[in-house]
């Protein structure tokens, strides 16, 4: 076709047109032959086309047919619905009067039965039934019953305040069944919660009027008509007094007075009556059972709120008041705290106020005790038994007040322990050391004198601590706590200063008795037979005297008898470990010498009575100084028949050291082959406790004997050595 656009386009336009007839004659001739060729189809398509035209026709005329039919039908219809709706209204209407007929009639009779009932019960329970009809707005529009409706609303408010006034009197009067019928009332107006939300914010509201009251130094037998008639005189005492303005008295003391009367008075009757009618409306509560009013697992529980509220009130109270009254709180916490304890155990601990309550206020009163104690010390550097009496009568004071609770029991007894320490240290600086201080030679010196009565101080000090303790014992016993404990823990200070004051005494009093028992060495004829055996050695004689006289010049003028008795047994038991050293070391010695030496330990035991009244108290030591007036007589074959060992009396190096005694002049003493004096090997036994050095070092004797024997080329051995050295060998064994 483009070819033929192309060739079309070279030609003129006479040409051109020459071409188009010739090509539209062409197309004419081919239409006419396509006619001629199908001539009987086309005569059959037009034969149906005139039906379909008939057919139409006909389908035309039914289509109006039905929609005159439907037009019909349409007018029976609505003629139909348009009845059926006027009398669907119509009985709607009626419907609606007769509902409100009914409701009249029965707002009527109900009414009728209020007016002719007595019960207040049954009222309510006619209210309950009233209250829908009441609220009906439909009825609110029906004159005939305008003046009905309006008693059962009056008759209701007069219900509620009557029953409420019953509520607040039952509870007071302790009328359960009174409580209860209230209660029940309440249910029926469907007002029970907010009623109690109510009660609950009068008891609060009147204990908060009370409260602020009581701040402001009302006297108590005003407070008290003020709690009779709260609804007259709350507002009153609203309008004439604030917790912020100034009591009108005339002193500080008239003012504190009335206002822990006052305090007390709310905390221990007041509250303890609003908290009985709490447990009175509880049981009412679970009576008709409103179980959610009264599980403690339960936000709605009445105890609960009731208890949280009050403590609330008392802790924004307390934080809240001027600073005259909190100066009264916290100086007279131990009278708080005594209402407050007292209640709880009024209420059987039912409801016990929180720990952290009263914290705020005890650092106040902790400030006032110390500086009470310490003001007994101000000023005293050499404190005395007045100055001890004064301190033990004020901590006693505090102390007592303070056991009402554990807590500031605690603090208060933290405070006296410092105190006492104190004290103690002011006594402390007052002790003299050195020479002067442990002299015993002569009668005690200024020093000593002043010693002593440093200590008697201190100890009329611990015993005046523990008779506070003992008359205080009681009130501890009902607090927990180990605050009593504690206090006698503080008096290891004293005892350590008394103990620091009789230890220098001792010191040179063991000195002294360890050179005169050392001289039983120098004493003369031990080792010949021409010695009586009758009465003491000398040196028992010059120890009986010396013990005597320093013990009841030096150490019998001090009054803490447990602790000189203490001395007294330490000191026992080193004269007798000293005695024993020395005696069984001492050599040589004839039959009359250790007759003499046994009499001597017998003597021993009368020597120590000054200091040891019955020295059976001493234990082993005491045995061991009668079990060597025993040893000192025994022959050697008789010495190694003792036992060995952990149970054995007697120490195993004593009976070796005894039997060197018994052995000639070449089987030297252990300290004899060291070349020491006796004197360092009883310092040297003092220092070497352990059994297996002392043996080592008897070890060693029996050794350079045995060397030298040999080297010598003697023969026969001393005939206590073979003894000795079995009953080494089995002590040897006994520690392995």
């Amino acid at each position: 076709e483009e070819d033929y656009t192309t060739a079309m386009s070279h030609l003129t336009i006479g040409a051109q047109i020459q071409e188009l007839s010739k090509r539209l004659q062409n197309t004419t001739e081919e239409l006419h032959q396509q006619v001629r060729d199908k001539h009987g189809a086309l005569l059959q398509q037009a034969t149906h086309a005139g039906r379909f035209d008939a057919a139409l026709n006909s389908l035309a005329a039914d289509v109006e047919n039905v929609r005159a039919t439907g037009h019909r039908l349409k007018n029976q219809v609505d003629t139909q619905y348009q009845l059926v709706e006027n009398q669907t209204q119509v009985l709607g209407r009626l419907h609606e009067v007769s509902h409100l007929l009914r409701s009249a009639g029965t707002l009527l009779t109900l009414t009728a039965k209020l007016r002719n009932t007595k019960d207040v019960l049954r009222q309510a329970e006619l209210h309950f039934e009233l209250g829908p009809l009441i609220e009906d707005n439909d009825l609110k529009d029906i004159a005939f019953i305008q003046e009905e409706r309006a008693f059962v609303i009056s008759s209701r408010q007069k219900i509620r305040n009557l029953t409420q006034m019953q509520l607040v009197t039952g509870l007071q009067d302790r009328n359960k069944l009174q409580v209860v019928n209230a209660l029940k009332i309440f249910m029926n107006f469907n007002t029970l919660e907010k009623s109690l939300d109510n009660l609950l914010a009068t008891f609060i509201a009147d204990m908060e009027q009370a409260l602020k009251e009581c701040f402001a130094g009302t006297d108590i037998s005003v407070l008290n008509k003020t709690q009779t008639s709260p609804s007259i005189t709350s507002s009153k005492a609203g309008s004439s007094r604030g917790p912020g303005k100034t009591p009108q008295l005339t002193t500080t003391q008239n003012f504190r007075a009335k206002f822990w009367k006052s305090l007390h008075w709310l905390l221990y009757d007041e509250l303890y009556e609003s908290c009985t009618q709490i447990k009175l409306l509880k049981q009412a509560l679970e009576q008709i059972n409103q179980f959610g009013y009264t599980s403690e697992s339960s936000e709605q529980c009445i105890p609960q709120r009731f208890w949280q509220q009050v403590q609330q009130l008392l802790r924004k109270s307390f934080d809240e008041c001027t600073q005259h009254v909190n100066q009264a709180l916290q100086e007279g916490l131990s009278k708080l705290l005594t209402s407050a304890r007292g209640l709880e155990q009024r209420l059987q601990h039912e409801f016990q106020f929180d720990n952290e309550l009263f914290a705020p206020l005890e650092v106040g009163y902790v400030s006032k005790c110390a500086a009470n104690l310490k003001a007994c010390l101000a000023g005293v550097d050499l404190p005395g038994n007045e100055t001890v009496d004064n301190f033990i009568r004020i901590a006693s004071t505090e102390l007592s007040a303070a056991l009402i609770d554990s807590r500031l029991s605690h603090a208060v007894s933290s405070v006296f322990m410092v105190c006492g320490k104190e004290l103690c240290t002011k006594l402390e600086a007052q002790i003299k050391l050195g020479a002067d201080a442990k002299q015993i030679v002569d009668l005690p010196n200024l020093q000593q004198q002043q010693n002593t009565q440093l200590a008697n101080v201190l100890f009329y000090y611990k015993d005046s601590v523990r008779r506070m303790l003992s008359d205080l014992q009681m009130h501890f016993d009902q607090t927990p706590g180990a605050s009593s404990a504690q206090i006698l823990r503080s008096l290891d200070q004293a005892d350590l200063l008394i103990g620091t004051i009789l230890q220098q005494i001792m010191e040179s009093i063991i000195s002294a008795i360890s050179i005169i028992i050392l001289s039983m060495h120098r004493e003369p004829g031990l080792n010949t037979d021409r010695l009586s055996s009758t009465g003491p050695s000398m040196y028992i004689k010059e120890l009986q005297e010396f013990v005597q006289r320093c013990w009841s010049h030096h150490v019998a003028l001090f009054d803490d008898k447990e602790l000189t008795t203490k001395c007294g047994h330490e000191l026992a038991k080193r004269c007798i470990e000293l005695f024993i050293h020395n005696l069984c070391i001492l050599r040589p010695l004839s039959a009359a010498g250790r007759q003499r030496l046994k009499q001597d330990c017998q003597h021993m035991e009368q020597a120590l009575k000054p200091i040891c009244g019955n020295l059976a108290e001493l234990g082993k030591p005491s045995r061991l100084l009668r079990a060597m007036s025993l040893l000192i007589v025994q022959t050697p074959q008789e010495l190694v028949k003792q036992t060995v060992g952990s149970d054995s009396l007697v120490p195993s190096y004593i009976v070796l050291l005894l039997l060197f005694g018994h052995a000639g002049a070449d089987l030297q003493s252990p300290h004899t082959t060291a070349n020491w004096s006796n004197e360092r090997l009883i310092e040297w036994l003092d220092g070497h406790t352990a059994d297996r050095e002392k043996l080592e070092l008897i070890s060693g004797a029996l050794q350079r004997y045995r060397d030298n024997a040999r080297r010598k080329n003697i023969q026969q051995y001393d005939e206590v050595y073979p003894m000795m050295v079995e009953y080494f060998e089995q002590a040897l064994k006994a520690i392995a």
